[in-house]
């Protein structure tokens, strides 16, 4: 090994036994800071739950179809998914979801619309502190696109594949993950606070300091002197 990597492992042992000599710094931050997430978690946090309906959309064929015709509709219904995910999150779809839902409820609900490019069935996201205004304004979602798109783009055949339903199981916050970031937190933060202990710490604790780091000479050392007893012999 060269003296870089020497003084490598040297720093690295040093820092290691300043975190031992500080574990109950390290232990307690950690203690605290998972108890500070937990009531974060389960008092101050809203819980958010999701709901998803599902929906495919395309052109309706004569059964007399040739199968050519009916690749090209297939394969142009796959490029309007996009379209059909712009129309979904657009003013007049909302504007039509909110005066059915009601405004409280669906200004409180998050709205994300998924397409897969290799699938024409659109998953339809919803996101709210409410679990039942979760599904409601997922299913209104699909509902509405379904009358509005006909008149949209005259597309004459809409599914609701998969109708959404209340999901009391919250997406957010996920309570295991959200306390094993708080140990972790704890354990960094315990031992930044070890580090600084350590480092505003400026007591001499071992004679090598005074004569390698202060280059002092060490004329010899002083016990501690106990005045309870010298007063007690003095009494004597």
């Amino acid at each position: 090994m060269n003296n870089s990597e020497n003084s490598s492992i040297e720093e690295l042992n040093k820092i290691f036994s300043i975190l031992l000599k500080h574990t109950k710094t390290i232990i307690v931050t950690t203690i605290i800071t998972v108890i500070v997430f937990g009531i974060a978690i389960f008092t101050v946090i809203k819980p958010k739950y999701q709901s998803t309906a599902e929906i495919i959309v395309n052109q309706r064929l004569d059964k007399d179809a040739d199968v050519t015709l009916q690749q090209q509709v297939q394969t142009t219904d796959l490029q309007l998914v996009n379209t059909y995910k712009s129309i979904l999150n657009s003013q007049t779809i909302s504007s039509a979801v909110k005066d059915k839902v009601g405004k409280d409820a669906y200004s409180q609900s998050t709205l994300d619309v998924e397409t897969d490019v290799s699938s024409q069935v659109i998953s339809i996201n919803v996101t709210s502190h409410n679990a039942s205004d979760a599904a409601e304004v997922a299913n209104t979602t699909a509902s509405v696109f379904k009358q509005k798109i006909k008149k949209i783009m005259n597309v004459n055949n809409v599914s609701i594949i998969s109708k959404a339903r209340v999901n009391n199981k919250a997406v957010f916050p996920k309570k295991s993950l959200s306390l094993l970031l708080g140990l972790v937190v704890g354990i960094i933060l315990g031992s930044f606070l070890a580090l600084i202990k350590e480092y505003n710490d400026k007591t001499i604790t071992t004679v090598d300091y005074i004569t390698n780091n202060l280059g002092l000479v060490d004329l010899g050392t002083i016990s501690d002197i106990d005045m309870k007893n010298i007063k007690k012999n003095l009494k004597k």
